[in-house]
């Protein structure tokens, strides 16, 4: 989820996913500014088992390799089994504005779904909240059902920012799941090479 210069290249590599047969495919992506909150609504089909999926996804700590803006992720609290208190530093850059974003959130677990609700106290946001669903796909894929709403607070250039924010928030997002079904492929390819 990154750098506006890497717009061009992430839509590069959506389309030559898309177009492969039976990989990571869009079907719907919607982000807008409303209520103060920049939201992000996604669905997307990977080309994955559900369950390799399902495990990437609650691999926290190996986030940074599946979201270029994620410099870290720390599980810093387990205080149920089914619950996770999670630290991140996000690299956020919008043209030449460029900070780090900490964030501290409580992720609930349930049956292949998350729900993540930023602390404010602990976090350069005001206020974010993340849900995640997981449902079988055709062929043995997955199809994720994504959402996420956050208010920064920060400062950053209110016009001009706000579009490099949703445009981020839309490329990054997409980036992120692609590299989920990729991490998920190769994981499925090494079982059963061991097999």
């Amino acid at each position: 989820m990154s750098r506006l210069c890497l717009v061009p290249a992430v839509l590069a590599a959506a389309s030559l996913w898309a177009g492969a047969a039976g990989a990571f495919e869009i079907e719907h992506s919607e982000t807008r500014y409303a209520d103060k909150r920049y939201q992000c609504d996604l669905n997307v089909r990977l080309d994955a088992p559900l369950d390799k999926v399902w495990a990437v996804l609650l691999d926290y700590e190996k986030y940074p390799a599946l979201d270029g803006r994620i410099l870290e992720a720390h599980v810093i609290d387990r205080p149920a089994p089914n619950i996770a208190v999670l630290q991140t530093t996000l690299r956020v850059c919008m043209g030449w504005f460029c900070r780090n974003v900490n964030r501290v959130e409580r992720v609930e677990e349930s049956q292949h779904a998350l729900a993540a609700s930023a602390d404010p106290s602990r976090s350069d946001v005001r206020f974010g909240e993340t849900h995640m669903q997981l449902s079988p796909g055709e062929n043995g894929g997955t199809v994720v059902h994504y959402r996420t709403s956050i208010t920064p607070s920060f400062w950053f250039p209110p016009v001009v920012g706000r579009r490099w924010m949703l445009r981020t928030l839309a490329d990054s997002t997409s980036a992120l799941f692609m590299n989920v079904e990729e991490k998920a492929r190769d994981e499925e390819k090494e079982k059963a090479a061991s097999n």
